[in-house]
């Protein structure tokens, strides 16, 4: 296997030893609207506070870049090269480049050898899909060496996706692969509200907000800062 994170492409084997093929880019999903949540609540919330420039981790479609940028903030989409190479992401990445404070940092190199710092970080249905437990503290730790002292991390995910629906021959790593019929499957790790809020306090990121849109989601607002930052 490629070193941690360097590639978007798995070989990883069931329990009864069945080889998967997991590509975490088969995640993506052109042409969605971005959560009210996130237009509505977060770019005012981040005008308040100064916020200036972003980083949109896993930016996949640049559902969130989008409407961020509108906004006024600096972007820095970070992606796999082979994502931006995706259909799904053209024509949200054409529209992306007709803005001057767009940026696309190509993951691992052009994100890790890149100085700026960042006021604020979106993690989007991005962790939740990635297969290797070790792979998820290495950019969080990537993500925390590149914020500012006193900054915010936006987390969110998909809940209660998992229940019954899925088969448990589906299991792989910590989670499970989806679309079983597909050659080539994505991934799935379902993290319950008390988990997510002890993972990031791990990393020096203290819940201040939990927002939601439809119910069957977690919208979580994390700020790195001393006693107090909000």
């Amino acid at each position: 296997m490629a070193p941690l994170w360097q590639s978007p492409v798995y070989k990883l084997k069931t329990p009864s030893g069945k080889e998967i093929t997991i590509d975490v880019t088969t995640s993506i999903s052109g042409g969605l609207a971005p959560s009210r949540v996130v237009t509505d609540v977060i770019v005012p919330l981040f005008l308040a506070r100064g916020v200036h420039r972003i980083v949109d981790f896993g930016a996949g479609a640049l559902r969130y870049t989008l409407p961020l940028l509108a906004a006024g903030f600096d972007v820095y989409a970070v992606e796999f090269q082979r994502a931006f190479q995706r259909d799904a992401a053209a024509h949200a990445l054409a529209q992306a480049r007709q803005f001057p404070n767009f940026y696309e940092l190509v993951w691992p190199h052009e994100f890790l050898s890149n100085n700026v710092r960042f006021d604020a970080a979106l993690l989007c249905y991005v962790i939740q899909t990635m297969p290797l437990p070790e792979e998820r503290k290495k950019v969080i730790n990537a993500l925390k060496k590149k914020l500012k002292v006193e900054s915010y991390l936006l987390y969110m995910a998909r809940y209660n996706q998992v229940g019954g629906k899925i088969s448990g021959k589906q299991r792989v790593s910590d989670g499970y692969f989806m679309w079983p019929k597909r050659e080539e499957h994505s991934f799935y790790r379902e993290f319950g509200t008390p988990e997510t809020h002890q993972y990031y306090k791990s990393f020096g990121f203290h819940h201040i907000r939990s927002l939601s849109e439809r119910g069957t989601d977690q919208m979580f607002l994390y700020g790195r800062g001393p006693a107090g930052f909000v």
